[in-house]
């Protein structure tokens, strides 16, 4: 049983109707495209409903939502505000609605199951690997997956206390790695866990294309003109961003918006393609996904810290199958920055926090 939750917009009229999700669709889709035929190629519907469509929320919102000078279709003032709107509302509690959705998942199970299945409980840093690893581990598993998005210190710790099954982690690779190991192996240890690998992925910087000519090095950093976005202290990626910056003689306080944070990449992209910020930290494809410039500027790896005890049980072991198998490997295929070549292997603990 899978269960989603999803924001949904209201007109607050006397009917209370509700805004069809396509319709973001097909203003995402124009907004790439430049022609509503070719966006209602993409979505999958007709051109007669998509333009029907259109045109009864402009009637509702009584103003354009889309011009079509010539042949060609691009947003409105409106339409740009209403998707940059739902993109951020999206990208910012996407991740505690899956959380909350797990959590349901989990209780409505235990009433109304019979039948006891095995079940583990993942927390891990939010990425595009470990959601692959989750429709997998749905569609092909006989555990069930009760899976929460912490940064990679809060699910170490989480581990550590015993309030999960595993951990998911992402830490540098190269010399940026080594002033982090404190950190992490407070909670890790050689002798109590093993490193299941998942991914090889990249992070650099995001940035809106407008900003193309004056985002060209990570010293852009120090440019007050330009706002920047930060990830929350204890992620992954703030550990590494910061450890970047000190390596590069960066100083947080000469940095824009250093004390501005979100929670994902994909909330740190959306407000850099909304215009809210200029640029941020994080993964290629989510740079890809909102159609952002993206520096790379370096490479981690991505594990999951299993306790001893339990690295033989069957639901790790469909792990490690999973992550071996070319339908991971597919999912990924097409994602900018990522390598899948040592996913599901064992790892060890020198080669992910060599010295």
């Amino acid at each position: 049983m899978e269960i989603k939750f999803q924001i949904k917009w209201l007109h607050s009229d006397d009917k209370q109707q509700a805004i069809e999700p396509v319709l973001f669709d097909l203003l995402a889709l124009i907004q790439q495209k430049g022609s509503l035929k070719r966006a209602t190629e993409h979505a999958k519907v007709s051109y007669r409903y998509a333009w029907g469509l259109l045109n009864k929320w402009q009637g509702i919102l009584g103003t354009l939502v889309v011009l079509e000078p010539g042949r060609g279709a691009y947003l409105s003032e409106i339409g740009e505000k209403l998707l940059n709107a739902n993109t951020q509302l999206n990208a910012k509690f996407s991740p505690e609605l899956d959380n909350f959705a797990t959590e349901f998942k989990r209780e409505l199970t235990a009433l109304t199951s019979n039948v006891t299945n095995t079940s583990l409980n993942i927390f891990a840093s939010h990425g595009l690997a470990i959601s692959a690893l989750r429709q997998l581990i749905n569609e092909q598993s006989d555990f069930k997956l009760d899976l929460h998005f912490h940064g990679s210190l809060e699910s170490l710790r989480a581990l550590h206390n015993k309030h999960c099954d595993i951990a998911g982690f992402h830490i540098p690779i190269g010399p940026l790695a080594k002033p982090l190991h404190k950190q992490y192996l407070e909670t890790l240890s050689a002798k109590s866990h093993e490193l299941i690998y998942v991914v090889k992925r990249n992070q650099g910087l995001m940035f809106h294309r407008d900003k193309t000519r004056q985002i060209t090095s990570i010293q852009a950093l120090k440019n007050n003109q330009l706002k920047f976005i930060n990830r929350q202290a204890d992620s992954g990626t703030r550990l590494l961003f910061d450890q970047l910056i000190k390596s590069e003689n960066i100083k947080p306080e000469e940095i824009n918006g250093y004390d501005d944070e979100e929670f994902t990449h994909l909330a740190v992209a959306a407000l850099i393609a909304s215009g809210v910020a200029d640029f941020g930290f994080g993964i290629a494809p989510m740079a890809e996904k909102f159609n952002l410039g993206f520096i790379p500027l370096v490479w981690e790896h991505y594990c999951l810290a299993v306790p001893k005890a339990i690295i033989k049980d069957s639901p790790v072991s469909q792990i490690k199958t999973l992550l071996q198998s070319e339908g991971f490997k597919l999912i990924l295929a097409d994602s900018q920055g990522y390598q899948t070549e040592r996913s599901g292997q064992v790892a060890p603990f020198n080669t992910i926090f060599d010295n």
